[in-house]
C-alpha cells in the first residue's frame, strides 16, 4: 500500500470512529462503481465497529437493471436510504463520505453539503472548480475506479470479506475498466485477484452485466444509425478519427445515462480515437458520454461543458432542448482547439 493510501486509511479510521453516524454517497445515476465502492466503505465502517448508511436517491427508472437489483435485494443489509431519510438522521457530528465523484452538482445531497461539518472525498476523476470542499480529499486519476481504491484499503485488514461486498467491488472494477480493456494497471489486476480469493463469484458478477434485449437493441440502434465520423487533417491531429453519436431520427428520445455510457464504450471497438455520445436523460437535460483511447483528453473537453472525468473517460450534463446545437458546439470546440493555440489543444500530456 502506498504512503498516500495509508494516509487515507488513517484519516478514514479517525473520522469514522469519531462520528456519531456515517453516511456514504456516490454520484447521481448510481452505477456499479458508485454503489460498489459505497458498499465497500460501509463494510469498512463495520470492521471498525460503526454503523453506516448509503444514500441513493435515484428512481428505479434511472438505474441500470443490475444496480436496481442490488438496491432492491440488499437495501436492508447495506442500510440504503433516501435523501429524505438522510435529512432526518444527520446531525452536527455526522460524517459524509463521498465516493466515485468529487463534483458537488453530481450529488443528491448537494444542497446539504454546507450543513456537514465532516466530509471526506474518495475519487478517481479530475478535480476542478466544482470539487467539493472537504476535510480530506483522496483523488487519484491513475486508478481504474473508486472500487479499486476502497478494495485496496479493505485488503490491508485481516477481516473476512462478506461475499456480496467482494462481488460488488469487483463489479465496480469491471464496469470502469470495460472488462479490463482500459484504465488498468498491475494494481487493478492484483485487487481483482484478491477479491476473487476473498469470495467474489465471477459468474454472479457477470450475470449482473447481462443485457436486456430491448436495452441492447436500443444501444445498438443508437450506435449504428446515429454515428457520424470526423477525420481531422490538421498537422496537430493528423489522422485522428472522432465519432459523434446521437439519435438523429428521434433526437428527443430519452435514454438512461448508463445506456449512453455503454454506447460510448462500444464505439471504442472501432477505428476511433475519441467517441462522444449525446442523448436526453430527461426532458431538457442532455448527457454526453466521452471516451478516448489515444492522445485526446476527453476530460478536458467535457470541462468546457462543466463536466469532467479523466483523459480517457468523461461526461457532462447540459440543460438544453436542442441536442443538435450541443453537437455543433462540441464539434466547433474541437475544431477551434485544433486550429488554435498549440498550448491549449485538447491533447493528453506525455512525459
Amino acid at each position: 500500500m502506498s504512503g498516500i493510501l495509508k494516509m487515507l486509511k488513517q484519516v478514514l479510521e479517525s473520522y469514522i470512529l469519531d462520528a456519531s453516524n456515517i453516511f456514504i454517497v456516490g454520484h447521481n445515476d448510481s452505477d456499479f462503481d458508485s454503489i460498489g465502492s459505497a458498499i465497500g466503505l460501509k463494510f469498512l465502517c463495520e470492521i471498525l465497529g460503526k454503523e453506516a448508511y448509503i444514500i441513493i436517491n435515484d428512481s428505479d427508472m434511472e438505474l441500470a437493471p443490475g444496480v436496481k437489483l442490488i438496491k432492491e435485494e440488499y437495501k436492508d443489509q447495506f442500510h440504503i436510504i433516501t435523501l429524505d431519510e438522510f435529512q432526518q438522521l444527520k446531525n452536527q457530528d455526522s460524517l459524509l463520505i463521498v465516493t466515485d465523484t468529487n463534483k458537488d452538482y453530481l450529488l443528491c445531497v448537494k444542497d446539504q453539503l454546507q450543513e456537514m461539518k465532516n466530509i471526506i472525498v474518495i475519487d478517481h476523476h479530475e478535480a476542478d472548480e466544482h470539487t467539493i470542499a472537504s476535510d480530506y480529499q483522496y483523488i487519484d486519476t491513475t486508478v481504474s475506479s473508486a472500487s479499486e481504491i476502497v478494495a485496496q484499503i479493505l485488503n490491508s485488514y485481516k477481516e473476512k470479506y462478506d461475499k456480496n461486498v467482494a462481488n460488488f467491488l469487483l463489479a465496480g472494477i469491471i464496469l470502469d475498466t470495460n472488462r479490463y480493456s482500459k484504465n488498468t494497471s498491475f494494481h487493478t489486476h492484483d485487487v481483482a485477484e484478491k477479491l476473487l480469493k476473498n469470495g467474489a463469484d465471477l459468474e454472479y458478477v457477470n450475470d449482473l452485466f447481462l443485457e436486456e434485449f430491448d436495452d441492447d437493441r436500443k444501444i445498438s440502434n443508437l450506435v449504428f444509425y446515429g454515428t457520424e465520423f470526423v477525420n481531422y487533417d490538421s498537422s496537430l491531429w493528423a489522422g485522428h478519427n472522432i465519432s459523434f453519436t446521437l439519435n438523429r431520427e428521434k433526437p428527443t428520445k430519452i435514454y438512461r445515462k448508463e445506456q449512453l455510457a455503454k454506447a460510448a464504450d462500444n464505439m471504442l471497438k472501432y477505428r476511433v480515437d475519441a467517441a462522444f455520445v449525446l442523448g436526453f436523460i430527461k426532458e431538457g437535460m442532455i448527457s454526453i458520454s466521452a471516451r478516448s483511447k489515444s492522445s485526446i483528453d476527453v476530460g478536458k473537453v467535457m470541462s468546457y461543458f462543466h463536466g469532467g472525468g479523466n483523459p480517457k473517460n468523461a461526461g457532462a450534463k447540459i440543460e438544453e432542448t436542442d441536442i443538435f446545437s450541443v453537437e455543433k458546439k462540441l464539434k466547433e470546440l474541437l475544431q477551434l482547439e485544433v486550429k488554435g493555440n498549440p498550448q491549449e489543444v485538447l491533447l493528453v500530456k506525455t512525459r
